[in-house]
């Protein structure tokens, strides 16, 4: 197996030098860095893999903000007849980081309340420098399909549409497909 820490060859980039001026970064695959994560993904190929992202430190919160996007053409196989599947992905990066430790951006005895719990909380950072390239590895491992299917293989055991339920074998689609056919024959009862 291939070492993970060195994925895409992308340095690392030391956190002193991620300021609120953007850093662009431009990242194509080459032939060994595609085989390279195919064989780290359990992909058949990887035949072209780009990303475009932006790197900064925001002045609000001085968190770390990589955002971009990624593109992808993975073959894999398929999960139903094994046959390999040529898919394109589509990925964004959007990610957020917090350097330094907890004590030291809140102080010893400070309680932290979040006011917004949807948003985004930064992933805290040790070391003095961030792995892009390992980010941007993650980021496309999350945005490959994990269960391609080949053109017309039918989906197994999806409810069929007309508020019945496809079966397959002795089980429904879901466990709520049979909860909602026992509701069905109850309100008919009635």
């Amino acid at each position: 197996m291939t070492d993970p820490a060195t994925p895409v060859s992308i340095e690392p980039i030391p956190l002193e030098r991620i300021g609120a001026t953007v850093i662009a970064i431009s990242f194509e695959a080459d032939e060994a860095a595609c085989a390279t994560l195919a064989e780290r993904f359990g992909l058949i190929e990887l035949s072209e893999f780009r990303a475009e992202a932006r790197l900064r430190r925001r002045k609000d919160t001085g968190w770390i903000e990589l955002k971009g996007t990624l593109t992808a053409t993975v073959v894999q196989e398929c999960v139903v007849i094994l046959e390999p599947v040529t898919n394109h992905v589509d990925g964004e990066i959007d990610e957020l980081f917090e350097d330094g430790p907890g004590e030291e951006r809140h102080g010893k005895d400070r309680v932290e309340v979040d006011l917004d719990p949807v948003a985004d909380d930064p992933e805290p950072l040790e070391g003095d420098v961030l792995d892009v390239g390992e980010i941007i590895a993650q980021v496309l491992s999350l945005s490959i399909d994990p269960y391609p299917r080949a053109p017309g293989v039918p989906q197994v055991g999806v409810a069929d549409g007309a508020g019945g339920s496809s079966q397959q074998g002795t089980g429904a689609a879901s466990p709520f497909a049979s909860l909602a056919l026992l509701k069905d024959r109850d309100v008919k009862k009635r």
